[in-house]
């Protein structure tokens, strides 16, 4: 037999492989379906649209796809090995052995159409896409069957995206209003933007990691209220940040560092023992407890670069 009828044999035997595992793990992963259910093999998302750049939105639709749920059983190369384990393995009768770990431990039950909510994809679909500013978004769901397998399609049609009109931080006298003000030359949020709750979010996070940096130790993100205004018209919003009414007091006052005490032998188990008069050296700054006298008590205000007065941050 020539090199090229061999070369060719193999090449035969290899595509014939191939279609047996399609055929077998295809057969296989619907023939053990509870009566009446579908196999769920995925869904898609088709964003209707004019504006949108092409590219943009295939990333549109990208993210969307990723938010359905359930997932579908996980495929390689078309194929679901992990359902056909789990198919082949059968019902364990124990705890444990062979048949338990491969049905429990490597195979993947089957993730079934009945278990999807076209309703509630839908509905999640519509709260990102006005999320990103494509206020009253129309999300429509349908679904195909074909041989015991079922697939679910959104069609996602967003208005026109909103922008950022305008970013106004506190005006008021107050000591952290003033100092959110200080925070607005970072700020995310900037005219002509696309109106983003997830930067809203972030914004809030922003200025408060800054506002710990000030001293506002009890402040937290939650006190903060975007105020977000879309009544103007021209697919445009007015973003107005506040500090929320009922924002405890402790929270808006900038707390300094008062009393130093340092413990250069500090021991769990002297804890709470009480210290002798002679143990105890008050140094500018510090109060230094030094039991065994080990360090000269200069080392410290070298050493400690927070001082009495200074911003807890």
């Amino acid at each position: 037999m020539s090199k090229k009828h061999s070369d060719m044999k193999i090449r035969y035997i290899q595509y014939f492989s191939v279609l047996s595992l399609f055929f077998v793990f295809g057969c296989s992963n619907t023939k053990y379906l509870p009566e009446g259910d579908l196999l769920y093999t995925g869904g898609s998302v088709t964003v209707e649209d004019s504006i949108i750049k092409k590219k943009d939105k295939k990333a549109l639709e990208k993210e969307l796809e990723d938010l359905l749920r359930p997932k579908p059983n996980k495929q390689i190369f078309g194929l679901r090995p992990k359902l056909w384990i789990y198919n082949i393995a059968g019902e364990p009768k124990k705890d444990k052995g062979i048949r338990h770990w491969l049905r429990t431990k490597v195979g993947e039950e089957p993730v079934l159409f009945s278990k999807v909510d076209l309703d509630y994809n839908a509905s999640v679909l519509r709260n990102f896409t006005e999320n990103r500013g494509y206020f009253k978004t129309r999300v429509s769901a349908d679904s195909t069957a074909k041989n015991k397998r079922a697939t679910a399609e959104y069609t996602v049609q967003p208005r026109r995206q909103y922008k950022i009109k305008s970013v106004k931080f506190p005006a008021d006298s107050s000591e952290l209003s003033k100092e959110i003000a200080k925070t607005s030359r970072r700020s995310r949020l900037r005219p002509g933007r696309p109106y983003d709750l997830d930067v809203i979010k972030q914004e809030r996070e922003r200025i408060d990691a800054r506002l710990k940096e000030k001293g506002y130790y009890y402040f937290n993100p939650d006190y903060i209220l975007a105020q977000v205004d879309s009544s103007k018209g021209d697919y445009e919003v007015n973003i107005k940040i506040k500090i929320k009414e009922e924002t405890p007091e402790k929270a808006k006052v900038a707390y300094k560092i008062d009393k130093i005490v340092v413990y250069p032998n500090f021991s769990i188990s002297k804890d709470s023992v009480r210290y002798k008069k002679e143990d105890i050296v008050q140094y500018k700054d510090f109060t230094i407890i030094d039991t065994a006298n080990t360090f000269n008590p200069r080392v410290f205000d070298r050493t400690i670069y927070f001082k009495k007065g200074d911003l807890y941050n």
